[in-house]
């Protein structure tokens, strides 16, 4: 069901007598026709979970919902679970890719039509979007006396799962993942995936996230449903010799369904269970030993960052640097990209430490070499975060704390400010008459000795200056956090920029091309094209419309923001971008990083399109290299 049939349900179940399906309509914003179709996948819904309640009519008063006895709680709980955020257009949408893909038979306007319960007219769009949406990945959507998914195997697979995972996993549990193999999947199939991720997992040594879990049943599913078809994968070359396990379960899934399974399927199975999530513990990571090569970049890391800051790295770090390092290692060598949630925190949220990471990482060479996914670099940034905000090479903001109290309530304040806020210095503990006195002659003390001023009262002075409660609570802390990047020696730091039009190619290399040269002619940069585009797949991440690259390392030469409109969209990491944002910071203005890239961020929310909103023209949000 759709979030709109979810509604309708919820009507019925509070409905406590006969109602019209024009009552129905007008509660939901729909037409009658569409609510008596809703009620057609509710009561197959209801069928499908083993519900005996039915949805009964009775001429000239309407439909109501009969409950079987016992049933009430229960149903509220499956509608409860299954009330995922979908939109029907793009549930819809889900269920046509899937059986473009994966359903037997020969496909139609009027046959999809009368399978998702909408009309002629409508599939007819859909198809049409779908076209336009198809066209930069390769995949064509032919018409004619039927509708068929045409493209290359593997990038046409990549692209359904890259649809399917762009959704919670409920809500595709339920709502898209039965499609995909046109009749659904039987409970002795579903046993039969089942005991092949265990039988995987058993056979690698480790268990799998339940994510993970999740998504290669999914691909199992897709690869079967493909084969049938006649869709395989002919040739893959594997990062290592196909294991005896993987060996047999071919066979396997040739006497189960039915089919012929080529080796190199097996070979880009086995690569895809290699990139899986692990469940760590802590018994698993003191037990595991990354491979050498993992171990060694994890410690030149590790040696890069303590020479750069004068600060060591904890020995605790080094084992899961490997770990991570190993397994981006091994995503690469498959041709995977795993979608790290944590990706945009990581790059946008906390861009000073990234930036101040990246300014070291980028001139170490095995880490470059190793050429890791700009998802797995924002893995071992996540793990070093902590250590970053404790090194004190970013300039610490000088607050001088304004006290009209006792000498507990002052000493408090400093401590918890202090403890809590690793960019802030208390340099002085006033009193609110030394301020005040000091801003009746002039702020030119002020200025020299704060950046800013933290207060328990409103302050009669102009100097920037923070209010906070008594206890100095979490609402307070943001609130100096979101002040403190705006201030600097009593005056609001200014970042400069300029708006320019990008001229580019038609696919994303000529954005990063056009973003070089661009940047070399303006005398910006000053670095070789391939130091670039290494930056740019590293470190780059799209937000909104808005393609984003933060820089701070040799070459830069100027601190600035450039703001970029583009002619036209480009397709980038799956999304459709309008413009592009570069911030330049030289490693001599490393210090101020966060002024820099809180300035950065002020100038895209005014000036830049990054409201993360589902937008019809790209709603999936990653694709697999």
């Amino acid at each position: 069901m759709n979030a709109r049939q979810g509604a309708l349900l919820r009507e019925l179940l509070e409905a406590t007598e006969f109602q019209t399906c024009d009552y129905f309509a007008g509660r939901l914003g729909c037409s009658e026709r569409t609510v008596r179709n809703d009620v057609k996948v509710i009561a197959t819904f209801l069928q499908h979970e083993g519900f005996s309640s039915q949805i009964v009519g009775k001429r000239g008063a309407g439909m109501r919902l009969v409950l079987a006895q016992g049933e009430g709680n229960r149903l509220v709980r499956v509608l409860d679970e299954s009330e995922f955020s979908m939109q029907p257009r793009f549930e819809r949408l889900c269920q046509e890719m899937t059986i473009f893909a994966c359903a037997p038979g020969t496909h139609t306007a009027e046959s999809l039509a009368h399978r998702l319960y909408t009309n002629k007219q409508q599939i007819q769009a859909d198809v049409r979007w779908w076209q336009r949406i198809l066209a930069p990945y390769g995949i064509g959507l032919t018409t004619g006396r039927s509708i068929a998914l045409e493209g290359t195997e593997w990038v046409v697979r990549g692209f359904v799962m890259s649809v399917l995972f762009s959704f919670s996993a409920r809500a595709v549990k339920q709502r898209i993942e039965p499609w995909l193999t046109g009749e659904g999947v039987s409970k002795h199939d579903q046993g039969f995936y089942e005991r092949c991720i265990d039988e995987v997992q058993e056979s690698l040594g480790f268990r799998f996230s339940s994510n993970a879990q999740w998504q290669l049943t999914v691909y199992l599913k897709v690869v079967v449903a493909r084969i049938r078809l006649g869709c395989t994968i002919s040739s893959h070359a594997s990062h290592r010799a196909l294991s005896p396990y993987f060996s047999d379960l071919r066979v396997r899934l040739e006497r189960h369904f039915g089919i012929t399974v080529s080796l190199a399927e097996m070979h880009l199975l086995q690569d895809m269970a290699d990139c899986c999530t692990w469940q760590w513990s802590s018994k698993l990571m003191d037990q595991y030993v990354p491979d050498e090569r993992a171990f060694g970049i994890a410690r030149d890391i590790v040696r890069a960052l303590a020479d750069s800051f004068q600060s060591e790295v904890p020995p605790s770090y080094v084992k899961p640097l490997g770990i991570l390092v190993e397994s981006g290692l091994t995503r690469r060598a498959c041709g995977f990209t795993i979608k790290n949630p944590n990706e945009l925190t990581v790059k946008y949220d906390t861009m000073d430490s990234f930036c101040l990471l990246s300014s070291v990482l980028v001139d170490v060479g095995p880490v470059r070499e190793a050429y890791l996914n700009g998802s797995d670099y924002a893995r071992i940034a996540l793990v070093l975060l902590e250590y970053l905000e404790q090194v004190d090479y970013q300039r610490r903001y000088r607050a001088g704390l304004v006290v009209n109290c006792g000498i507990d309530m002052a000493l408090f304040g400093k401590h918890r400010i202090e403890k809590l806020m690793s960019k802030v210095r208390v340099a002085d503990i006033v009193t609110e008459d030394e301020i005040q006195m000091e801003c009746a002659r002039s702020n030119v003390g002020l200025f020299d000795r704060f950046d800013f001023l933290i207060s328990f009262e409103p302050l009669a002075v102009d100097f920037p200056s923070v209010v906070v409660s008594s206890t100095i609570d979490e609402r307070d802390i943001e609130r100096i956090v979101a002040s403190i990047p705006l201030w600097k020696s009593g005056h609001e730091a200014e970042l400069p920029w300029v708006h320019r039009k990008l001229k580019r190619g038609p696919k994303n290399v000529g954005v990063v091309r056009g973003l070089c040269d661009d940047l070399l002619v303006n005398g910006e940069i000053d670095m070789t094209y391939e130091r670039f585009v290494w930056l740019f797949e590293t470190l780059s991440f799209v937000k909104g419309r808005t393609l984003v690259l933060a820089l701070c390392c040799e070459g830069v030469q100027r601190t600035r923001a450039v703001l970029y409109q583009m002619e036209g969209d480009a397709h980038v990491f799956g999304k459709r971008c309008s413009m592009a944002a570069v911030l330049l910071v030289p490693l001599a203005d490393r210090g101020d990083l966060t002024p820099a890239t809180e300035g950065f961020k002020r100038l895209l929310e005014a000036h830049a399109d990054i409201a993360d909103v589902a937008d019809e023209g790209d709603f999936f949000s990653s694709f697999p290299e």
